[in-house]
């Protein structure tokens, strides 16, 4: 018995061995979850305290997009997990689609659950700063995963997702977190309808609500606008309260 319980030590994950965490860009990284192995990419820049509680920032791919490869190079946000010194992880979606239908959906919280369990098994994150941001189909899943984890979640930002069927009904949330809305006026996938509507869902039901509407943007990542310093500046005034 004690040999068998030996052998699990070692072959454990470095972090359940008392191993060092360590600084750098781990692109195939691979997690259990139920039956399944779901994968998905994590940043720890250098700037980063490994003795001290960091933000987290949990960024979700569009439609189509990878987490390794596309959605990094899309919005240079390991470019600013290096200048404010937070670790990012951006989950990998089966069929590079979030759930829409009920057990899709199911499915992909679960992975984000045992995705925040496993970062912090490796590293300390500070419990008030867990952040969620994402583009199109990835917006409307950190706008799902808000709602669903609003006492985890401090603060969403969302760039050209709507809100789901999920929300025909309200929002809903236990916590009434704080929201960033980020859409073109020229999106012509997903109209800025969308976001004006979900803007006032959010108000009327007491979120706060920060919404950028940018002039002359189609479907696409506002970068020329500076999105990723308005989102940490919009993520810093939040911790979760």
């Amino acid at each position: 018995m004690r040999a068998l319980a030996l052998l699990a030590v070692l072959f454990a994950h470095p972090a359940a061995r008392g191993a060092e965490p360590k600084h750098g860009t781990f692109p195939n990284e691979e997690l259990k979850v139920g039956t399944k192995t779901r994968a998905y990419r994590l940043v720890v820049p250098k700037g980063v305290d490994l003795s001290k509680p960091a933000p987290l920032v949990v960024a979700f791919h569009g439609m189509g997009i990878d987490s390794k490869d596309l959605m990094p190079k899309y919005t240079k946000l390991d470019d600013l997990a290096a200048d404010k010194k937070f670790v990012l992880v951006y989950p990998e979606a089966e069929g590079r689609a979030w759930g829409l239908v009920p057990e899709k959906v199911t499915a992909d919280l679960a992975f984000f659950d045992e995705l925040l369990k496993a970062v912090r098994a490796r590293y300390k994150i500070d419990a008030d700063r867990v952040y969620l941001v994402g583009m199109s189909n990835g917006g409307y899943f950190a706008h799902l995963v808000g709602k669903e984890r609003s006492k985890e979640v401090a603060a969403v930002a969302s760039h050209s997702g709507p809100l789901g069927l999920q929300t025909l009904g309200g929002v809903k949330a236990e916590r009434k977190f704080p929201v960033m809305i980020v859409h073109g006026d020229k999106d012509k996938l997903l109209s800025v309808e969308y976001a004006r509507e979900n803007r006032d869902k959010y108000k009327k039901e007491g979120h706060e609500v920060n919404y950028v509407e940018v002039a002359g943007l189609g479907h696409e990542w506002a970068t020329k606008q500076k999105v990723n310093v308005q989102m940490w500046e919009f993520f810093e005034k939040h911790p979760r309260k």
